[in-house]
């Protein structure tokens, strides 16, 4: 009997924000002051200090997610979690999001805000880091698998699970995500 151990959940909730919420929360991050990053590889700029980041703190969308979260939660059976660090990144054309993890977070968010056919994709890497020896035939790169991003979508992943471009370059003239910690 094959059995799947080991498996690593993530939650995508395609469509989580409707029209109106993506565009009042398009102009609240775009009010936002913003500084340089070292996950972010060329033109883009965030919001993300490691200390003093909760671009979200009294937004009425705070709730919508922590709710989520708390799904997300007791469907991988962790204990209850809630946003605690929340920062919004834009990126311009030709830039990329490192591959990266946030290591001290239980539960890990990115939100998109402003998306287009040309974003580039969120990708996630296999935490198994002796997969990457296999010598695999049906799909010759198992280790990352990638998701086209919308306007509106949510995914919740754990914190220890790298993530990022896997260096696709951003081809959109504007990209911006709302991301967060958990604590």
């Amino acid at each position: 009997m094959l059995k799947n151990i080991f498996p690593t959940k993530i939650e995508v909730i395609e469509n989580f924000l409707n029209k109106e919420e993506i565009d009042d929360l398009y102009s609240h991050v775009k009010k936002l002051s913003y500084i340089d990053h070292s996950v972010i590889n060329g033109d883009g700029k965030s919001t993300f200090t490691p200390h003093d980041s909760n671009c979200l703190e009294g937004n009425k969308l705070e709730k919508k997610i922590n709710n989520e979260i708390e799904k997300y939660c007791i469907s991988i059976g962790i204990e209850k979690s809630t946003i605690d660090l929340c920062w919004a990144n834009i990126q311009k054309k030709d830039s990329f999001l490192k591959m990266h993890h946030h290591h001290y977070s239980p539960v890990a968010g990115a939100l998109y805000v402003k998306t287009d056919d040309k974003s580039s994709r969120l990708c996630f890497q296999n935490p198994n880091t002796y997969s990457l020896i296999t010598n695999y035939v049906a799909d010759p790169n198992p280790n990352v698998i990638c998701y086209n991003v919308n306007p509106g979508d949510l995914f919740l992943f754990p914190g220890w699970l790298h993530h990022g471009s896997n260096y696709e370059l951003n081809k959109s003239e504007e990209r911006i995500v709302l991301s967060f910690n958990c604590k």
